[in-house]
């Protein structure tokens, strides 16, 4: 294990009255960063772990183990051990936090902790509760009918077993709010991003019919819906009507002088929501475009009582969005604006804390996030 402390020393803050660990995904950093936030409550501390990935995409958490070493029984025993001396435990994605002793996902973890006093709460981040049966019935670009057979019944399997496993958890968030829908009991735990890292220099000044900077960051293409807009953009790129400059394979200490060179940023448009990456735009002050369904933009503001600004546009209307953004440089700015104060409302991790709240303290969370 990589670490400050090994398993069974004692973590940052060991006199606290609260104790919290996130593990064991970290998908973009959210465990660590949801620790931080967490941190910030009264008599709170808090620390992330995560296993790593073998292709090195791994962003950093508090602790880290290679997924050898989380199979391995002996370090499942002192990682155990080290588990057990926290008061709460919150597990991401369905993942086991122990080790594989218990099972290959969090029912076995779940029960173990329990047993022991451990207040456990799970969060999901998206394909380990979203079902690919339910979501082809509500997204007309869902990308689940475009992947093989083999991965659409393994996501299906396993999204069948998690989702029932969260709902049925006292404690239950999920970090996109479109994910409500397949946990309802759930509360929407929001990303965090660094607002300050990602913070630019406001979209420069560009005379009307002066082509706007366009970019797509292709990670995940599949569930982005990249194949469905991005031979649109090259056209429209040929054609003179935009700058098209996509996103790929820039290190991630590049990425927000990558992101701040663009005017505006597509995000995703096979899922419906929107997550770190868009947010990560919004910070920079950049126009961002998706689709993101109806239903989930009324939760957004029924949460925050803020309009989320994230242009709306399907994959075919993406053409017609860019014409008129391209068309209208005083509305571009002002949408840069408005995404920057979204960002920092709701996911400089002040929001998140506030939703933890009652979970780690007892305490009536704010019920709007945003402002807390």
């Amino acid at each position: 294990m990589s670490a400050e402390h090994g398993p069974g020393e004692p973590h940052e803050h060991d006199d606290a009255a609260v104790r919290l660990l996130v593990a064991s995904a970290n998908f973009a950093g959210q465990g660590r960063a949801w620790a931080h936030s967490a941190a910030t409550l009264p008599g709170v501390s808090a620390t992330s772990l995560a296993v790593e990935d073998p292709t090195g995409l791994t962003l950093p958490a508090h602790r880290s183990v290679s997924k050898e070493d989380f199979a391995d029984p002996a370090w499942a025993a002192d990682n155990e051990a080290w588990v057990r001396t926290f008061t709460h435990v919150l597990i991401e994605a369905g993942r086991p936090v122990t080790g594989q002793v218990h099972g290959l996902d969090a029912a076995g973890d779940d029960a173990v902790l329990r047993e022991a006093g451990i207040t456990v709460a799970m969060v999901a981040h998206g394909s380990d509760v979203r079902r690919p049966d339910r979501h082809e019935q509500v997204e007309p670009d869902s990308p689940f009918p475009r992947v093989s057979a083999k991965v659409r019944a393994t996501r299906q399997k396993y999204a069948d077993r998690i989702a029932p496993l969260m709902d049925g958890c006292e404690w239950s968030f999920v970090s996109t709010p479109d994910l409500v829908d397949d946990v309802p009991r759930a509360r929407w735990l929001p990303v965090v991003v660094d607002v300050e890292r990602w913070s630019s220099e406001p979209i420069a000044v560009r005379e009307p019919g002066d082509p706007p900077v366009v970019s797509h960051i292709p990670s995940n293409a599949m569930w982005k819906g990249t194949e469905l807009v991005e031979p649109t953009l090259e056209r429209l790129g040929a054609e003179g009507s935009i700058r098209y400059q996509p996103v790929r394979g820039v290190p991630q200490p590049e990425m927000p002088a990558a992101i701040a060179a663009a005017e505006i940023v597509l995000d995703q448009f096979s899922l419906g929501s929107y997550g770190v990456a868009a947010v990560e735009a919004m910070a920079a002050g950049r126009v961002v475009v998706g689709h993101v369904r109806p239903e989930v933009r009324a939760r957004v503001l029924a949460e925050t009582g803020l309009e989320l600004p994230i242009v709306q546009a399907r994959a075919g209307e993406v053409a017609d969005v860019l014409a008129d953004l391209a068309s209208d440089p005083a509305r571009c700015r002002q949408l840069g604006e408005d995404g920057v104060v979204f960002a920092r409302a709701v996911h400089d991790g002040r929001a998140s804390a506030a939703v933890l709240e009652d979970y780690l303290l007892g305490a009536p969370a704010a019920r709007r996030v945003a402002g807390a």
